[in-house]
């Protein structure tokens, strides 16, 4: 298993929804999981984070220097 599918078992777990099926979780810490992927998936940079911070490393260089 690598280091992302672990994190996002141990958010899973943390949020208690290990052993509830999907449709009968909380709403709210399915929300939390989603939540974690995304956040996980941007600072990986597997998706385009939708805020970067000036000078974040998840921002293109420009190509003025």
């Amino acid at each position: 298993m690598d280091e992302l599918a672990r994190h996002l078992a141990q958010a899973a777990y943390e949020l208690k929804l290990a052993g509830h099926a999907p449709a009968q979780a909380d709403p709210e810490a399915l929300a939390a999981l989603a939540r974690a992927a995304l956040e996980e998936l941007i600072a990986r940079g597997l998706l385009p984070d939708p805020e970067p911070d000036v000078g974040c490393w998840s921002v293109p260089r420009s190509g003025l220097h």
